[in-house]
């Protein structure tokens, strides 16, 4: 996209850069000036400063600097031409554009968005009320009462409660002028088999809004609740139950806590990857608010590209059980080709973050992740806990690293981790070693 300058210097002039930064950075005044700690470094004394009147920003311990734009685009990781639009859509200013039918696509597609949005907004709103209002919300107060979740954590992440009932949401957004349609565009409500309207997807769950990068309300995860008093649980229906993929919404790329924790992982220069939603809360709660989780599935390469935009490097802290260790290994190839430098967080057999967190504390949690090894050292160890103690079961132990050792493009690193196979094995070759391997990358790729 090309922008005139006359028109970039018209955002320039109408976007407030204070307003714009202190979205994301808590600022003070400091002279003509603002400062603050900067979003992009981790700092102790703040050195990053704003000057609105001149129109830049400059931090003066990591040298970031530029203007509205390159402030949004480094911030939410998107290029010119859309952090543009954004700017110009605050800021009031038209952007011509050669093509006029590219311009009434885009003005039609955002058009759409806004007005699905909205009926997320309005549902988030309804759920939050009935939490507080419904004769059953207690027994969802309750639940995030016994996970140890406090009020300003419940209200950060908006939890809410799906009445018990078959329609309350249905007839709530009808009164409210959204139609049916629009409504099941988004994965609130779901047409009744035989015809004749709609019920609602989520009833009588806890609900945890789910935000895009953006901060857009984009899709809810509806966990189960014990059964209202004088029923019995039918069992029926899943522990989770999250939106279908809508346009707005798609499984896989999107990072659940990616916007409430961006500013901190930006700070901090790393990303905790945990795995459940009450367990990003509590961390998110402990002060470990770059914490960051999927969202029903394992991670994928677009949320890797998702941190990749944000973070320098992730520490994994998955359950300490055998689906844990499963999510590592998979995880590792991800994040390896995303560019992403990656650390394990090792937790004790059947604990999950927050179980732990509850037992041992934010301290000891802290502990492990300063001393956390590196994926591929765990990856070794881990491989060789596994393995059968015989001479087959060892062999086939190390093949299985061929695929992870073919992802170490360092020289020197790639030598290190033939030093550690073969002490975590007890095999002083290391030429058989290199061959087991090449064996188990040749393997892996004809799967």
């Amino acid at each position: 996209m090309i922008i005139p300058d006359e028109v970039k210097e018209a955002i320039r002039a109408r976007v407030d850069l204070g307003a714009l930064i202190g979205e994301y950075v808590r600022l003070q005044k400091s002279g003509p000036s603002l400062k603050g700690r900067c979003p992009f470094h981790d700092e102790k004394s703040p050195s990053f400063y704003v000057h609105p009147h001149r129109g830049f920003f400059k931090c003066f311990g990591c040298d970031a600097k530029g203007d509205v734009f390159s402030f949004l685009m480094r911030m939410e990781g998107l290029g010119f031409g859309e952090a543009a639009r954004r700017l110009a859509e605050r800021a009031g200013v038209e952007i011509p554009n050669a093509d006029p039918r590219e311009e009434e696509a885009y003005r039609k597609k955002r058009q759409r968005e806004e007005r699905l949005l909205a009926i997320t907004e309005a549902a988030t709103g309804y759920f939050r009320s009935q939490l507080e209002e419904h004769l059953l919300g207690e027994i969802a107060r309750a639940a995030i009462a016994s996970r140890g979740v406090d009020a300003p954590t419940a209200e950060a992440f908006r939890l809410g409660y799906a009445p018990h009932g078959w329609d309350g949401l249905t007839r709530f957004l009808a009164a409210g002028g959204w139609s049916p349609r629009e409504a099941e565009e988004v994965g609130l409500i779901v047409p009744r088999r035989g015809g004749g309207g709609h019920y609602d997807r989520f009833r009588h769950r806890l609900m945890f809004t789910i935000t895009d990068h953006r901060g857009r309300i984009v899709a809810f995860s509806g966990r189960v609740l014990p059964p209202p008093p004088g029923e019995e649980d039918d069992g029926k229906g899943g522990k989770y139950i999250n939106s279908p993929e809508t346009p707005l919404y798609t499984k896989g790329e999107v990072l659940f806590g990616l916007h409430e924790g961006r500013v901190e992982i930006r700070r901090r220069g790393w990303a905790l990857l945990c795995e459940g939603n009450f367990d990003l809360l509590m961390l998110h709660q402990a002060g470990f608010s770059n914490s960051v989780a999927p969202l029903g599935t394992a991670l994928t390469p677009a949320q890797a590209e998702l941190l990749r935009r944000s973070a320098e490097r992730v520490v994994l802290l998955f359950d300490g059980d055998a689906a844990g260790a499963r999510a590592v290994r998979a995880a590792h190839p991800i994040l390896a080709k995303a560019g992403l430098p990656a650390k394990v967080v090792t937790l004790p057999p059947g604990d999950d973050p927050d179980s732990f967190l509850r037992a041992h504390g934010a301290e000891a949690l802290q502990q492990r992740v300063d001393g956390a090894p590196g994926i591929v050292e765990h990856l070794v160890e881990d491989a060789a806990a596994r393995a059968r103690d015989d001479a087959a079961g060892k062999a086939e132990a190390i093949a299985e690293l061929g695929p992870v050792l073919t992802l170490v493009t360092s020289p020197i690193e790639r030598q290190l981790h033939l030093e550690r196979i073969g002490r975590a094995f007890g095999i002083r070759d290391v030429e058989a070693i290199k061959e087991q391997l090449r064996r188990g990358a040749r393997a892996g790729r004809t799967r």
